[in-house]
């Protein structure tokens, strides 16, 4: 990575505020239709923990007059459902919230449940509640661990996606109800290099199946059962959302759609560039963090495919707009369902792309806590992939761990780089593959819109500026996560320059050393059998040798 003149965050920091005032004086002007349409609204929000959740409440509260905004929550490390609530409202993502309308906390209320359980886990008194106020649901909690069981995924996944239809059908006053699914639902192994369409795609197996099959058989059973549709479909996480989306599909007089995003990566614009929830840290994100603290130097990644990220604020943007033109179209008798991706197909960068703006630019935004040079290597085959994961990640940990045992302290770096083959084993199947999303009835429902709603609600990716939001994702990484001072540019940049001067003068002396240990090794084991050999009473004939 080479220094660059330009001071990228002063750029990122000056480009959001610019837009954020545009965005504001969208806000006040009072014509928006989208934004009136929430006039009084009394809103449902699923995963309101998580990444989508937590950002779709700030932009319905800064952007809206809504009266009321349930969250499903649940105890969870000792905290009930009004602390954590507490907890989430603390987010930087609400501080100007908080300093200008602090009086909006108010208007979240906690609702004690559980997605993956029957009726949510809501008991009757609350269940009455909702269904009597309730205007608008928008169901964002998924289980998104890629390793997860199939039972659990199940519940979470699909029975939770029924249950919430469940409950919205009993609403008296529903309007909307937005599913969000992901674009990878139907990224199937078969569908490689190929367009997933729009639309919806018959389920792998019946929703209902699947949810009787998990509530009735072992954990273990189940997943033998399913493991000829893991052939097919990359984890469990996209396998049981493909199934959720039968639930959608076959409701015929619920107002309902779907939002399919591909991978969501932080705020571009709103409320702040480079936003991301610290829980991000284990998923797409934890690889930049492992970048700009000096620990990941090689990664398994497809230099000439496309990436497909977009960013939160996007996809809540999209959210928002596709429930009010749910309701529209059902007002019309229009009942087919539509699904809407929010991809970046139509604005498209390839990995090699990425690690352009990375080097050139992405230096200036290493961390102050980088523990060692800031360099990468990226390759797509595996054999060479797994060479330098040795070399650069587990010979070097073996020996830092050995010597901190030496000293009394306890060995962490090779229990990182675990971690880190943990990551790339379960992303590998996006790395190094791609897909291209349609998103025709995305781009449509864009073009309906106001121009104040255009500013106020965006989410044509064709606007999205890919420098600034690789930089803005690093940016948010360092920000939010490492929670790093951004004050310290200079110290950040100065350390890694000392740290490169000792990483090009060890380096080769480690990579010399490692030769001939490797020499050795194996002059070794070539005594060790030649002894063996001549010492197992085998004898030689004349004739033999002289053959």
């Amino acid at each position: 990575m080479e220094y660059n003149k330009l001071d990228v965050i002063k750029d990122i920091e000056e480009k959001a505020k610019a837009s954020m005032e545009i965005i504001n004086k969208a806000n006040s002007r009072g014509d928006s239709e989208v934004q009136k349409f929430y006039d009084g609204a009394v809103v449902f929000i699923t995963g309101a923990s998580g990444f989508i959740g937590k950002q779709l409440i700030e932009k319905l509260i800064r952007s809206t007059n809504v009266k009321k905004i349930y969250v499903l929550l649940r105890p969870k490390k000792g905290k009930d459902i009004n602390e954590r609530l507490v907890k989430i409202l603390d987010d930087p993502l609400y501080l100007e919230l908080h300093k200008e309308n602090p009086s909006f906390v108010d208007k979240i209320v906690p609702i004690k449940g559980d997605v993956s359980e029957n009726n949510l886990g809501i008991d009757e008194k609350s269940w009455s509640i909702l269904t009597d106020e309730v205007n608008f649901v928008f169901h964002s909690a998924a289980t998104i661990n890629f390793v997860e069981k199939i039972k659990l995924a199940t519940y979470t996944n699909v029975r939770g996606t029924r249950e919430v239809i469940k409950l919205a059908k009993s609403c008296k006053h529903i309007k909307s109800v937005v599913h969000i699914s992901t674009a990878y639902s139907h990224a199937t192994t078969s569908r490689i290099k190929q367009e997933v369409k729009e639309d919806f795609y018959e389920s792998p197996i019946p929703p209902d199946a699947l949810i009787e099959l998990s509530e009735s058989l072992d954990e273990d059973m189940l997943e033998s059962m399913c493991a000829p549709f893991m052939k097919e479909w990359a984890n469990s996480y996209t396998f049981t959302k493909a199934v959720a989306e039968d639930l959608v599909r076959r409701e015929k007089d619920l107002p309902i759609c779907v939002v399919r995003p591909t991978a969501v990566m932080t705020a571009y614009k709103e409320p702040k560039a480079g936003w991301i929830d610290t829980k991000n840290a284990f998923g797409a994100s934890g690889v930049f963090v492992g970048l700009i603290l000096g620990v990941i130097h090689v990664s398994l990644a497809d230099k000439g495919i496309f990436l497909d990220f977009v960013p939160v604020d996007y996809v809540n943007n999209i959210i928002l707009v596709a429930s009010w033109k749910n309701y529209l179209r059902h007002q019309i008798n229009e009942k087919d369902k539509k699904v809407y991706a929010i991809t970046s197909t139509r604005n498209p960068f390839k990995w090699g792309k990425f690690e352009q703006i990375l080097t050139k630019e992405g230096r200036q935004l290493v961390s102050t806590q980088a523990i060692w040079y800031c360099f990468a290597i990226q390759t797509s085959i595996k054999p060479l992939y797994f060479l330098l994961s040795w070399i650069l990640h587990f010979i070097p940990a073996l020996v830092i761990d050995g010597c901190c045992m030496l000293v009394g302290k306890k060995p962490r770096l090779y229990k990182v780089y675990q971690m880190v083959e943990k990551l790339t084993a379960i992303f590998e199947y996006f790395t190094i593959k791609e897909w291209f999303f349609e998103d025709k009835n995305t781009l449509n429902l864009y073009n309906e819109l106001s121009a104040t709603d255009k500013v106020l609600y965006n989410f044509d990716v064709t606007t999205v500026n890919t420098r600034e939001n690789v930089l803005s994702w690093l940016y948010g990484v360092k920000k939010y996560i490492i929670k790093d001072n951004m004050d310290q540019k200079e110290y950040a940049m100065k350390k890694q320059f000392w740290l490169k001067i000792v990483h090009y003068t060890i380096f080769p002396i480690y990579l010399f050393t490692l030769y001939k240990l490797m020499c050795l090794t194996f002059i070794f084991i070539y005594k060790v059998l030649c002894f063996l050999y001549f010492n197992s009473g085998v004898t030689i004939s004349r004739e033999e040798i002289s053959i």
